[in-house]
């Protein structure tokens, strides 16, 4: 049985202090446990487990970063090629077809004109 809860974090730096703590009891050649779940057998298994664990942790993020990575470009590159369809449309149907429209543009002929709201001038 464990003397930590299945519950409890342990932050790095905790965990940087007890791999110090294995391999400063590497130097302990007279150590003998009583309980065979703190024997050097099972801090061995339990430190590999623990550098496999970290170098499959290490790995998934890196190819998780780079899978993200190129979602990023592949979504660019896509909204870059449309954005050019949506232009050469305009070019070639002209701005108020039903081709633009279909596209998912407003006709120019149904796009709201901007009002310019004269400025009154208060004299004093």
């Amino acid at each position: 049985m464990t003397n930590v809860s299945e519950n409890t974090r342990v932050n790095p730096k905790q965990v940087q202090k007890d791999i110090e703590s294995y391999h400063a009891f590497g130097s302990m050649t007279d150590y003998r446990a009583n309980n065979t779940a703190h024997s050097r057998e099972a801090a061995d298994a339990a430190y590999e487990t623990l550098r496999a664990a970290e170098q499959h942790a290490v790995t998934t993020q890196a190819a998780a970063s780079a899978a993200a990575d190129a979602l990023t470009a592949a979504r660019r590159d896509f909204h870059g090629i449309i954005l050019g369809i949506k232009n050469e449309a305009r070019a070639l149907y002209g701005p108020s077809s039903d081709q633009v429209a279909a596209l998912g543009l407003k006709k120019k002929s149904e796009q709201t004109k901007r009002v310019r709201v004269k400025k009154e001038v208060v004299a004093e």
